[in-house]
């Protein structure tokens, strides 16, 4: 079942990768390949992944049934997240070169020696993991495990909170202005603020988000104390010479992705998750293919096609649950039942709908409720109505409540995955790690909306 399964995977990512050069429709193609995926993973699932996979494809299917949803609407409900599944797929495979060439040493050193204490590794990472995320969208989780596992893990007291607030966090603040990132683009679309409104507030934001993050670890979590260095087997002896080439190596790689994701955008190839897709492949293989000669190259890709390919076969068929749920609840009605009721609400509150509209956005994920249904719904309703309020404000708040949702629901996307890749609980990362955090971005934010909407109006 597991070479099942990973086989299907591989061939759906293969299939995404194809899809923008042919003009033949694969959708019905790939419905199958994910279900196969879906069925097959579901076997190799933990007790705890496999109720909540199982709870969202019920009410998913349930939905779909008793909407009486066409084959096509089950077809788009199937594969609505397979392209989360294939970046994962592919940014996965960055852990074969990292793992090969030892550069989780070659990461340790520079981090170690680049900061001050465990607060100054959180703000180094914080930042690193920030501009990753920008265009790497959701490949960002175990392309940066891959580089910092090792070395957090014998550098920090609490590695669990610390990398999963360091991963989840910024994440999460790189859609507020990301070109690619899907929430801003839903909130553009929604609300009619172009994507350059945006980009400035939305960049400012999310600084603000990196140091309120800074600040409130430091305070609660982080030592004071210098970071120590371990020393695993031989290899932290690296001479400075390889330890610089190796750091060259990470900043090509990460340049590379950038540069190719560019590319792709300026040919309009496919959609920007075919994008990543593209660069990301190109850039994985051809690192690999550099260290071929390498002793224990054909060792390390077996590993990683045995066991290092199991933590995204057990996620997959998770995120094609959630599709399913998600776009059943978008084609069934539900949506526009609750619209009306909503609206009166938003209009009974005037300005003061601003702070309930992130607030209903954060309940509806912690529900299961997917943050591109919830800014949809919402940016509809706010748009419909007279609001004293700038439309930048509007849109920031929309953008707000997507960022938050990511972090503080335990069914959110990243808290799941960032949960499978370090073995903890889901309502740790969401709840007791980021609940403080999530409060305090969330107050600010609305505060920043209103000045920046303000100053917005004042300079028209």
């Amino acid at each position: 079942m597991p070479f099942i399964c990973k086989s299907a995977m591989l061939l759906l990512t293969m299939l995404n990768l194809i899809a923008p050069f042919v003009l033949v429709d694969l959708s019905k193609l790939e419905f199958i390949v994910v279900i196969i995926v879906l069925t097959s993973g579901i076997v190799l699932m933990g007790k705890n992944f496999k109720r909540i996979t199982l709870t969202f494809l019920f009410f998913g299917l349930l939905l779909l049934f008793y909407s009486s949803q066409p084959f096509s609407i089950w077809i788009q409900a199937a594969n609505s997240m397979m392209n989360v599944i294939c970046i994962i797929f592919i940014m996965q495979m960055f852990a074969i070169p990292i793992e090969i060439g030892d550069y989780n040493t070659a990461m340790q050193d520079w981090l170690l020696k680049s900061s001050r204490g465990e607060a100054g590794l959180f703000l180094l990472a914080s930042i690193v993991t920030h501009l990753v995320s920008s265009f790497l969208s959701f490949g960002t989780i175990p392309v940066m495990i891959s580089l910092l596992e090792k070395t957090l893990k014998h550098s920090v007291n609490n590695y669990d909170r610390f990398i999963s607030t360091v991963i989840s966090r910024s994440y999460a603040l790189a859609v507020l202005w990301a070109p690619g990132a899907i929430n801003l683009l839903l909130v553009v679309q929604a609300t009619g603020v172009g994507w350059m409104e945006l980009f400035i507030p939305g960049m400012i934001l999310s600084l603000i988000g990196i140091v309120t993050s800074y600040s409130i670890e430091k305070k609660l979590n982080l030592s004071s104390k210098q970071v120590v260095v371990s020393t695993c087997g031989d290899k932290i002896n690296l001479s400075n010479t390889s330890k610089k080439a190796k750091a060259y190596h990470v900043i090509l790689a990460v340049v590379s992705l950038i540069v190719g994701t560019i590319f792709f955008a300026k040919l309009k190839i496919g959609a920007s998750t075919n994008q990543i897709m593209l660069a990301g492949t190109i850039v994985v293989v051809g690192w690999i293919a550099y260290f071929v000669k390498q002793p224990g190259f054909k060792v390390t890709l077996r590993e990683y096609w045995k066991s290092g390919l199991l933590k995204t076969v057990d996620l997959a068929s998770l995120f094609v649950a959630m599709g399913i749920f998600s776009t059943a609840v978008q084609q069934s009605g539900v949506c526009e039942l609750i619209q009306p009721e909503l609206q009166v609400i938003v209009n009974g509150m005037g300005v003061w709908s601003m702070v309930l509209v992130p607030i209903l956005m954060i309940l509806c994920a912690i529900a299961g409720i997917h943050p591109f249904i919830s800014i949809v719904l919402f940016g509809q309703v706010l748009t419909a109505i007279e609001l004293p309020l700038a439309p930048i404000s509007i849109a920031l708040s929309l953008a707000l409540g997507g960022s938050i949702s990511y972090i503080i629901s335990p069914f959110a996307g990243i808290v799941l995955t960032l949960a499978k890749f370090i073995n903890c609980r889901t309502v740790d990362i969401a709840l007791r790690w980021n609940g403080l955090y999530s409060l305090i971005i969330f107050i600010e934010g609305l505060i920043f909306a209103y000045a920046w909407g303000f100053l917005h109006v004042f300079e028209s």
